[in-house]
Parts: structure tokens; sequence; C-alpha cells
């Protein structure tokens, strides 16, 4: 006991000096926790609602979106809200909501939760609650497959037994087989046909039944392997959901979840399919936590994406957005090409999908480009691609592979030169797709791109800067340069 009280006062010390520094987004302090006790997880206090938001997609979003709401009905919230999902993180999210007696001092604790590391860490946390949103291909290096990280989440359920509620996607015909031998209680969401005629992919997560080895049918997909499922051999299917979305209106942004016979409309924080299983998993848990279906819709209407995400600078009738886009996940990727194929306005797309993880890394792990629906880009309505960073030649060979045409590919490996290669003629759209640990670098390419389109037109280009303030003082996801003053 001893040693833990001592890993808790040296690990709260250092996060108040981060705090003092302007550096509290920052797990050191977690980290140091457990190095000092291996065992402070198990130790230190908890919360009165501890909530953990795990899978492949979308746990990010799902988790701000829980999060701003419990601190919209006036809990205090422990969250790292820039994604530390890992032992350190989920002490540090800890640490902070007990004082230095280890008494609870915060009302909850959000914990989105890599996967792969998920069992043994809530083994000794024993949240209320585990949101899986779905499992799906993952990087080679970082998750090695499927079937792996549901071994992985299972070893989590079969650990907690009955210490805790599963939240599940019954889309997922991988993730809604979780905890069925467990003794979990289970709940289950899921989605009608929204009409998304999502395309083939060239990878699919999985072909075959895993009761009996046939074939896996679909009455309807919404997106990968995602859809109301069924085996034509024996009785494997989409599971019944406590919290069904009988009707899903992507243009008008709107989602209708029936729950227990009774329907209720919310609205939703995008126009895409992902963000809409964002939004009904988020409600399929602040419902199992006891918040009001009214109070949710309620607040649904203020929610944006997340800026880690996605953010919009407008400038002379066009948009630049950053889109957050994970290399290295086949699933995430292609859902995102396949967005930028449907997504009608004509654009052009810029490439910021070096992995971090790689630059100095003596050798890349190239398999998911070639898993990947590069065949997607190959769009009409999408004008240009420039590549760029050190994997620049790379993703061009992808491309052409996919059939696109040399003449739409421009690639460069100096980023500084990425403006050069926009043009600001006969477009609608810019998108820089990043690699989620380059939320930074995307915003300045893209910002470099606005400010050079400004130039060329004969404004100022020092009031994107004011736009990017304008981000940070207003909360919104889009501004328009000609509005800042």
């Amino acid at each position: 006991m001893l040693r833990f009280y001592f890993a808790l006062w040296a690990a709260k010390f250092y996060y108040w000096i981060n705090r003092k520094r302007g550096n509290a987004r920052d797990d050191r302090p977690g980290l140091l926790a457990y190095k000092l006790c291996p065992d402070f997880l198990a130790r230190v206090s908890k919360p009165k609602l501890v909530i953990t938001i795990t899978g492949t997609n979308g746990k990010t979003t799902t988790s701000a979106l829980v999060y701003n709401k419990l601190k919209e009905m006036g809990y205090t919230v422990s969250f790292n809200d820039w994604g530390a999902n890992l032992a350190a993180g989920y002490c540090l999210n800890l640490l902070r909501a007990v004082n230095i007696w280890n008494k609870p001092v915060m009302d909850a604790s959000i914990l989105e939760a890599d996967e792969k590391t998920l069992a043994p860490a809530m083994a000794k946390i024993e949240p209320d609650f585990i949101l899986v949103t779905n499992v799906c291909k993952d990087s080679l290096r970082r998750n090695g497959h499927p079937e792996y990280i549901f071994d992985c989440l299972e070893k989590t359920f079969e650990a907690l037994g009955d210490k805790t509620t599963a939240i599940l996607n019954a889309n997922d015909p991988i993730s809604s087989q979780l905890a069925k031998n467990t003794g979990t209680p289970r709940v289950f969401f899921g989605m009608a046909d929204a009409h998304t005629n999502p395309f083939e992919n060239r990878v699919k997560d999985i072909w075959v039944c895993p009761e009996c080895g046939a074939d896996i049918q679909y009455n309807y997909r919404h997106y990968r392997h995602i859809g109301d499922y069924y085996c034509p051999e024996c009785d494997f299917k989409t599971n019944e959901c406590k919290y069904y979305a009988t009707s899903v209106n992507l243009d008008g942004r709107t989602i209708t979840i029936e729950e227990n016979g009774v329907a209720a409309t919310y609205p939703l924080i995008s126009e895409t399919i992902f963000n809409a299983f964002n939004v009904l998993s988020a409600t399929a848990v602040l419902r199992e936590a006891g918040v009001g279906a009214g109070e949710i819709a309620e607040f649904f209407e203020s929610q944006k994406i997340t800026k880690i995400r996605e953010t919009c600078i407008k400038y002379n009738g066009i948009e630049y957005h950053t889109y957050g886009t994970k290399s290295q996940n086949v699933s995430a990727a292609s859902t995102v090409f396949e967005y930028m194929a449907k997504e009608p306005s004509i654009k052009e797309v810029v490439f910021c999908l070096d992995e971090v993880q790689d630059k100095n890394h003596p050798s890349e792990t190239l398999t998911w480009i070639y898993e990947t629906d590069y065949e997607f880009l190959n769009s009409p309505n999408i004008k240009k691609i420039v590549c760029a960073g050190h994997m620049y030649l790379n993703h061009k060979l992808r491309l052409l592979l996919a059939g696109i045409p040399e003449e739409k590919i421009f690639c460069v490996e100096d980023d500084s030169l990425v403006p050069q290669f926009i043009d600001t003629e006969g477009i609608e759209k810019v998108y820089v797709l990043f690699e989620i640990d380059y939320v930074r670098k995307g915003g300045r390419w893209r910002d470099a791109i606005v400010a050079r389109a400004m130039e060329l037109n004969g404004d100022d280009p020092s009031k994107v800067v004011g736009a990017i303030n304008f981000f940070e003082q207003d909360g919104n996801n889009t501004v328009d340069v000609k509005e800042v003053k």
C-alpha cells in the first residue's frame, strides 16, 4: 500500500508540474505511476461511473460525445481527450479522479481504450460499461488481424464476467459475438438499411460463418462488413437490438432510434454513415447510464465532429478541409476513400498519409496500401490527387495500379511545395487527408494551401492565422476567412 501511495503522490506532483507548464495533455505522469506501482490500476479508487469505449474505428468520436454530454449535465469527468488509450493513459485518467488520499473527487471517468491491451487493464479497473464500436482490420504492425483482436477483447469479458455490461454493435458479425458465454450482460445497438449503396471492398474482414463455415450473406450492408447479416446454413444472424435505428436520413442529418418500442429522433453530427453509428453507439451508452432520450437529442443539436478528425476553412467559394484518415488501417482508409468518391463536389485530394512510426524505422509496413481500396479514388469528381511526404512514390504506384490516370497524380517529397500543386479554378473543395498522428501537420498543409490561394487573389494571407484563432475561440469546425475581422 505504501508503494501505491508513493506512486500516486509522485504522479500527481508530476501532473501538477505539467499543468503549470501548460502541458497537461501528456500521459507521462500516468506512466510514472504505472512503473512505480504495476498494480496501480487495481488500487486506485474509481468514480461512481466508469465507461470504457473501445473498437477499431469510432472510439475517439464516440468517447468525445459521451464526455461532452456528461460535462453538460454538470458531472465532473476525467477524460484523456487526446487519445491516451494505453495503460499510462488509464493511470493518468484515474489518478486525476482521486485526491492524494485516494478518495474519488470526480463523478465519472471516460476511458478511450486500445482494444489490444484491454484485458489486463480492464480486469483491474472493472468499468460499469464497455462499449465496443466494431472490430475491423487495422495496422498489421499494431493489431495484426481481426481474429486476434477479437480474442483480446474476449479475454476482457472472461476476466470481468458480470462485473460490467457489454454494449455491442449488432451489425458487426465479429464484435457482436463477444461475451456470449462469459456471464456478461449484453446490450445491442443496430441500424436499419440506410441505403448507402456501399462499394465492394478488396478485403473483407469476415467471409464465413464462425459457427458452421458457410458463406455469410447480407440483407443489406452499411459499409465494409457492417450490416444485416445471416448464415443460410445455421442460425447465425444479426442479434436483436435494444437500440435500433429504424430510420437514418444522412442528408437531413437525423436518426430515429427505437428503444423498447418507443422511438425518438436525434440529430446527426455529419452526413456520413460511420458517424451515424458513432451517434447511435453514444446514445446507447448514455441511455444505459440513465441519461434521458430527450436530453441526448437536445445535446446532439450542438455537437460537431471532433476537430482532431475534421476542420474546414472557406475562402473565395472553395472549402479547404482537413480530414482524419488512419494510414495502415485498411478499413478506415477505404471508408474515407469511398466517402471522397461519393461526396459530390468537384475536389482535389492531398495525401498526408505517412506513418509517424515509419519515418525513422528501418523498413516500412506497405501491405496496407495494397489492401486498401485506392480504386475508389478513380472517380470523375476527383480532379487531382497530390501525394507528398517520404512515402509519396509508394502512394503514386498504388494509385497507378488502381487505374487512376497518371496526369491526375502529382507527387512531391518536400511538403512545403504542396500548395503549388493545388488549383483554385473549377474546384469546390480541397481535402487534406492526414494520418491521425499528423493532425497538426495536416492543418499546416491546409493552411498553407489557403494562404497561397489568398496571395494569388491579392488578399492578405495572414488572415489565415485569424481563421485558425477563430476555430479556437468559437469551438466550430468551419470558418469563412472573409468573416474573420
